[in-house]
């Protein structure tokens, strides 16, 4: 085994260019610079960053100036809680269900709003994608899931909607040109497209932020999170290190319009070759298939264990699906190569002849 390719869903790859930055952060010596963990969040040189990495995501997103943007912890998860809390108090909140983080969302949220399902692709397996039903009257916002990692779903486009809309973007921000201005909120966890875990991208219209109730204890409250931005207390710094480093390097590769048409190459490529097998199989429509995590089964699942054994031997790691699904799964972050797909598509075909 010579060269590893890593495919695993999340944390995922991180590009060799910003692996070196990491490295030569902790590898400071003692008569250097002390690494960015080790100097205060208040300092010159972390309030630096801070500002390059604001600057750097508003651009990168193109985010009007009518949209707050703030670096939060906690992951996407906290935000699961945290968005009926802020934009829907006394009201109610629609849903998409097309999978098993949605299905999460919507699990959370119900803690503390009267939750509407507005679209669910339950009955087929999550192995398509919804419309979106009549909502009620005073909803506060339709959430859905952009890309669903466990289940290989994607919406092509936002879904349409007379109410704000409101998305977890996790495993698909800054993977293609997106239309993150006709969003009334997002958010997204770093370590898929962003860098590591530790830093959650979350994005608010600033006419939404007024929603969020005063009785709220401020840790938890969007708008004083605007207030004292951009963060209130210490932050994960080499999280926010490297999530500047993701985007110096998006820089490098021609920006988001280059990496998008490599994803979606790769995305072809692989989705090709299962299509031509007849040892895998994909059973997600065409339509709703992911560009960012591409699930697919043995038709005999008694083989998954050999097949990852054998892959593993091969240098091809994090191919298994998520626990709560279980099956087969490459994820196709902007940091894997073309070249892993097409070494993943080779070996593929020769398991698949020595069947």
């Amino acid at each position: 085994m010579s060269t590893v390719h890593n495919f695993s869903a999340g944390p995922g790859a991180l590009p060799p260019a910003v692996r070196h930055r990491l490295m030569e952060e902790f590898a400071r010596g003692s008569h250097e610079l002390p690494a960015i963990v080790e100097v205060s969040h208040r300092g010159a040189r972390f309030l630096d960053i801070a500002a390059r990495l604001q600057a750097a995501l508003r651009r990168h997103l193109q985010l009007p100036d009518t949209h707050e943007l703030l670096l939060m912890s906690g992951g996407a998860q906290s935000q699961f809680a945290l968005l009926p809390m802020n934009l829907a108090a006394d009201a109610r909140a629609a849903y998409l269900e097309t999978g098993h983080w949605s299905r999460l969302a919507i699990r959370q949220a119900g803690s503390s709003a009267r939750i509407d399902i507005a679209g669910s692709s339950a009955a087929d397996g999550f192995r398509s994608l919804p419309g979106v039903a009549p909502l009620a009257p005073g909803t506060a916002y339709l959430h859905y899931c952009g890309n669903e990692t466990a289940n290989g779903v994607q919406f092509a486009a936002p879904p349409v909607a007379d109410v704000p809309l409101v998305a977890d973007l996790s495993s698909e921000i800054l993977s293609r040109p997106y239309p993150y201005e006709q969003l009334g909120a997002f958010y997204a966890c770093a370590q898929k497209n962003l860098g590591i875990a530790g830093l959650t991208v979350v994005v608010v219209r600033r006419d939404l932020l007024e929603r969020s109730p005063g009785t709220l204890p401020p840790f938890l409250s969007y708008r004083a999170w605007t207030a004292q931005a951009p963060m209130p207390n210490t932050p994960c710094s080499i999280a926010w290190f490297a999530t500047l480093a993701m985007l110096e390097w998006l820089d490098g590769e021609g920006g988001v319009p280059m990496v998008a048409a490599r994803n979606a190459a790769k995305a072809a490529l692989l989705y090709a070759a299962l299509d031509r097998s007849s040892l895998y199989v994909n059973d997600v429509e065409p339509a709703a298939r992911s560009q960012m995590n591409v699930t697919f089964q043995l038709r005999d699942p008694a083989r998954e264990a050999a097949f990852l054994a054998a892959a593993s031997a091969e240098g091809f790691v994090g191919l298994e699906g998520h626990r709560a699904i279980g099956g087969l799964r490459a994820s196709l972050y902007n940091a894997v190569p073309l070249a892993a797909v097409e070494a993943l598509v080779a070996f593929l075909a020769e398991f698949e002849r020595r069947s």
